[in-house]
């Protein structure tokens, strides 16, 4: 046994494919998810990240037993799709709870059991650089865990706790198909919600694999210093290097113009509010 390694949303998706990587390596996954890995089950903690009772008996209990942890990858999460002021309240609170709440949660009952040489990472999204109109909600969850990762790293560096948060583009697993889409629509975007979560659902089978995304997480857990952020897509990395030549008016215009579902067909069109 090489690590002992705590995984959130361990159960499917990138997260699944990274605890198997970890597994391969011969390193202690314990899986935390709102289901039980049915192939791992001795290794798997049915637990709600935003529910900080559950959260620090499930690591308090894992920290015992084991004695120390080595690796922490906050993977849980979900996305929301619609416009931001038509998204009801409870669903902000939701993703803000799962998505960043949950990072700081794990983090934080996990920290006790770590030392030097020991590694958190965090699954921020392409999302968290680039807001996206209609994902915005998504976005802001997103970018929060990458600012936070950028704050632990500088908290935690002379600790000798390293941080990395992995910012990848687009993925081809569940994640879209449970994504919580919100078609509402006023005369405000006509029906620019439903072209532009459209627009994303078609290029499904062009996105990458989970497994590519999971060798970065691996490899960058295995790194004797890991990098502060990482952005898996090619096309991405290209596009981060590009923008920083020209102004954010001019980013904002190509992302809208990218993603923003076209313009209003009719600004008299009359629309369900």
């Amino acid at each position: 046994m090489n690590k002992v390694i705590i995984m959130t949303g361990g159960s499917s998706g990138i997260g699944k494919c990274t605890a198997d990587m970890f597994r391969k390596k011969g390193d202690l996954v314990l899986s935390l998810a709102r289901e039980v890995d049915e192939e791992y089950p001795d290794f798997s903690y049915v637990c709600d990240v935003s529910n900080e009772e559950e959260v620090k008996n499930t690591i308090t209990s894992i920290g015992e037993k084991y004695g120390h942890i080595d690796v922490l990858v906050n993977c849980a999460g979900f996305g929301v799709s619609g416009a931001l002021e038509l998204i009801p309240t409870e669903t902000f609170r939701k993703i803000m709870d799962v998505n960043v709440l949950g990072v700081h949660l794990c983090s934080k009952y996990s920290l006790p059991y770590m030392k030097s040489g020991a590694k958190i990472i965090n699954i921020s999204s392409a999302c968290g650089i680039w807001s996206v109109p209609f994902r915005g909600m998504y976005c802001t969850s997103k970018a929060a865990v990458l600012f936070y990762s950028y704050a632990q790293r500088m908290e935690l560096c002379e600790a000798g706790i390293d941080v990395c948060a992995i910012c990848p583009g687009d993925v081809k697993s569940n994640f879209s198909k449970n994504r919580v889409k919100n078609f509402e629509t006023n005369e405000r975007y006509g029906d620019r919600v439903e072209q532009a979560v459209a627009f994303v659902d078609r290029h499904e089978e062009k996105r990458m694999p989970p497994e590519r995304v999971a060798n970065v997480i691996v490899n960058q857990t295995y790194k004797r210093k890991s990098a502060p952020m990482k952005i898996v897509s090619r096309s991405f990395n290209l596009f981060h290097f590009l923008l920083r030549f020209f102004p954010v008016r001019f980013e904002l215009f190509m992302i809208n113009k990218l993603f923003g579902g076209g313009k209003l067909k009719s600004k008299n069109k009359k629309v369900e509010k």
